[in-house]
């Protein structure tokens, strides 16, 4: 029992280790509480030494000189704190229990030099008070309230300044207070001291969890190029993660409107730029995030290629106003290779490297739907079965490769060249509108032909019948070309050697 009455007076069942932990926000609370309670002392004997000095009042003008003592101290040590203690944190504790002393010291002043005939009122006052003030271990106020109550109870029987009549009361009194106030004091520390191991405890607990959320963060950020936290309502942002490009580009402004549209305008193809700075506008946002988790947007960057940017919303409920949102970039380089590969696989014949049947009168059919004129050509090699069949399959297929190298290098590269299947081809060159400019290119066509090699066949030279037609773009039709340039491809092939029709009605 004795040694949790001697935790209780000492420590108030605190861990000294936790105290020490949170001893900075302990200090903060304890030079607030100095600084307002030096300036209440100081007000409360400012007015009592004006009350002693102007009314002759038995019991409280021959208080004025201790009066006048405690406002200077009040006064000495709220200067200290004030104009000091920032300085040099560790006369914080020296002035508290400065302050202690002096209101102890005050309400003895009053007690035995002042107004020894009187019964004792502030020291007792003080006794109360004193042991409440800081948020301390109870040890040094406790020992000081003991000193002060004892060398109260001496003075009364080492001298006869007070008077023999109310010297009992007086001791009685004494020990009542000053118990009550050490037991007071030992309390009210032990509440504060544990709010404050409780706050310490709390903010330890929330800054792992802090730290835990950052190192996720990171994590996720690690493949993105760069990734904002964005406050929608101040347009103030947290930056995550960037790189160099991004990092050169940033303005020194923290507004998030000017500095993404800033490294934007750095960072993006210009073709790209006007739908780019359309999806970063944050005054449209809210809006287009309405309902949504995410939107995104595709865009060609100047230093890492294929992009996507995205905004992430953030809410803490599905009700929430949107208030921040998560924006990231990613270099999607690789996604776009890939799928850039699978559709060219898918749409080019495995042989020639030119369009499939399939993909290739896709292309045309959407060339046509969108209004495009051009010349429609369909063509087939002159006596292939006889290469097959005297030659052989390899051949046949050495002669389908070459005719192809010959279409690529004749034609454009925005005109449509596909291999319908076996010996038969189609192609489509835009902006191709009169028979004469036709002329010009088919010929060129067969000029390569000419040149062109087969491997394995080095005396065969490849011939070809076809039939072109004008194609008008939104008055033709796939499958009526493809008609007309069939019907040339006949009357084509009554002619020997490298010959085209074109068709006329």
């Amino acid at each position: 029992m004795f040694t949790e009455i001697k935790s209780f007076l000492v420590n108030a069942h605190m861990n000294p280790q936790e105290l020490r932990a949170s001893q900075e926000a302990i200090d903060s609370r304890n030079r607030r509480t100095l600084n307002a309670f030096s300036l209440l002392s100081m007000a409360a004997f400012a007015a009592a030494t004006a009350a002693a000095l102007s009314a002759d009042i038995n019991g409280i003008s021959q208080k004025a000189t201790g009066y006048i003592a405690a406002l200077v101290l009040s006064i000495v040590i709220f200067l200290a704190n004030k104009l000091l203690v920032p300085r040099f944190p560790q006369l914080l504790h020296s002035l508290e229990f400065a302050f202690e002393c002096a209101l102890y010291a005050a309400g003895m002043f009053l007690t035995f030099v002042n107004s020894p005939e009187q019964l004792t009122i502030t020291l007792f006052g003080m006794y109360l008070i004193v042991p409440q003030l800081f948020a301390t271990r109870p040890f040094r106020v406790t020992v000081l309230t003991i000193v002060v109550a004892l060398s109260f109870i001496a003075l009364y029987y080492g001298t006869d300044i007070k008077p023999a009549a109310i010297r009992m009361q007086e001791i009685v009194n004494s020990t009542i207070f000053s118990c009550v106030g050490i037991f007071l004091g030992c309390c009210v520390k032990k509440a504060l001291l544990e709010r404050f191991v409780f706050e310490h405890r709390e903010n330890l607990a929330n800054s792992k969890e802090r730290k835990m959320q950052l190192l996720q963060w990171k994590s996720m950020a690690n493949i993105y190029i760069s990734m904002a936290q964005v406050d929608m309502d101040t347009d103030e942002f947290t930056m995550m993660r960037t790189n160099q490009f991004i990092q050169d580009s940033l303005p020194t402004e923290k507004n998030f409107t000017v500095c993404v549209k800033k490294v934007m305008e750095a960072t993006t193809d210009p073709d790209y730029l006007e739908e780019v700075l359309a999806f970063t506008d944050m005054t449209t946002l809210k809006d287009r995030l309405k309902d949504k988790n995410t939107i995104t947007h595709e865009f060609l960057g100047k230093h890492f290629g294929w992009c996507r940017a995205r905004f992430i919303a953030v809410k803490d409920s599905e009700e929430e106003i949107l208030h921040r949102v998560i924006y990231v970039v990613e270099n999607i380089n690789e996604q776009k290779n890939r799928e850039a590969h699978l559709t060219s696989m898918a749409e080019t014949d495995a042989m020639t490297g030119l369009f499939n049947r399939q993909a290739g009168s896709t292309k045309i059919k959407e060339k046509l739907f969108n209004k495009v004129d051009g010349m429609f050509c369909l063509f087939d090699i002159d006596k292939f079965k006889q290469v097959n069949d005297t030659l052989g399959h390899q051949a046949g297929d050495e002669v389908i490769i070459a005719t192809a190298k010959a279409l690529r290098k004749a034609f454009r590269d925005n005109d449509i060249l596909m291999r319908l299947g076996g010996d038969e081809f189609v192609l489509f060159a835009k902006d191709i509108t009169t028979e004469e400019l036709g002329a010009r290119v088919i010929q060129r066509f067969f000029n390569t032909l000419e040149n062109t090699q087969v491997k394995g066949l080095e005396d065969y030279r490849i011939s070809v019948s076809l039939g072109a037609t004008i194609a008008k773009g939104g008055e033709a039709n796939f499958d009526e070309l493809y008609k007309q340039a069939d019907a040339c491809t006949y009357e084509s092939k009554k002619v020997p050697g490298k010959s085209f029709t074109f068709y006329r009605g």
